[in-house]
């Protein structure tokens, strides 16, 4: 395992871009974080403060704040307030983004169109390279390095939902949309995969009824989507009549199988 040994004084890098994500030429989708620290003296090695961390490529309005301590260090500008914005790399869960982060030697990037600072979370895999948001600035942080505490309680939601249908009817009814709207409160902004399984009676025709499992999943699917959930973690499998959700006979009309089951998948 490569070792990452912090500076041990404080790091001052000049970061002289201006704006906010698009400062950092931030990639489609990809998760990024907004810190900002309001309380700088200088000599001090860094100041505590607050940050964002905001998730696009799970879906709209994802964020969860958190705390930041020894951001800001190395600042020798008269200014009360610092602040800075990068993209996050290697991040799984949100969880991951608390703990100590440090530069190494040999870490500290140039970033495309400016300077720039790569820091490593010492207890994962999770980098972030931040460019400032003041141009000019000298932005650094703390000798002992700087530390995110998020706070994300554990996901306490079901693992699988049901919705129901009418019969021989492919939209989502006012019951139905009550338990996909409480999929998307409970998972929209959560890194889990959602698999939309389509179901039919046993009446009818076999491959009349695997086209209807279809357009079921596809109305589950694309209510999800306009949601705000990204459309690539939302998948869909026809089951038709081949997987009743309760096994009967030919030609029995039950309600239980004319349905959609939605599967969290982490």
């Amino acid at each position: 395992m490569r070792s990452f040994r912090p500076f041990p004084i404080v790091v001052s890098v000049i970061l002289g871009i201006t704006g906010g994500a698009s400062a950092f030429g931030q990639t489609p989708n990809a998760p990024w974080v907004h810190l900002e620290s309001t309380s700088v003296n200088v000599g001090i090695g860094g100041q505590s403060g607050d940050g964002m961390l905001y998730l696009p490529n799970l879906g709209t309005n994802c964020a969860f704040p958190f705390k930041v301590e020894g951001f800001g260090g190395g600042i020798h500008l008269g200014i009360s307030k610092v602040s800075a914005t990068g993209v996050v790399n290697n991040l799984t869960r949100v969880a991951d983004l608390t703990g100590q982060y440090s530069a190494s030697q040999g870490e500290v990037t140039l970033l495309a169109g400016g300077g720039g600072m790569s820091l490593k979370n010492r207890a994962n895999n999770v980098v972030m390279d931040l460019k400032s948001e003041t141009q000019g600035l000298s932005l650094g942080f703390g000798g002992q390095g700087m530390t995110i505490r998020l706070s994300d309680p554990p996901v306490n939601a079901p693992r699988a939902y049901v919705v129901e249908f009418g019969f021989n009817k492919t939209w989502l009814s006012k019951a139905s949309r009550v338990v996909v709207d409480q999929a998307i409160r409970d998972w929209k902004c959560r890194f889990a995969n959602l698999w939309v399984f389509g179901h039919t009676d046993t009446v009818g025709k076999e491959d009349v009824n695997l086209e209807l499992a279809e357009k079921r999943a596809a109305a589950v699917r694309e209510y999800l989507i306009g949601a705000g959930i990204t459309s690539v973690r939302v998948m869909t499998v026809a089951k038709g009549e081949d997987t009743p959700r309760a096994v009967t006979d030919d030609n029995v009309r039950r309600r239980v199988n004319r349905a959609v089951g939605i599967v969290i998948q982490q």
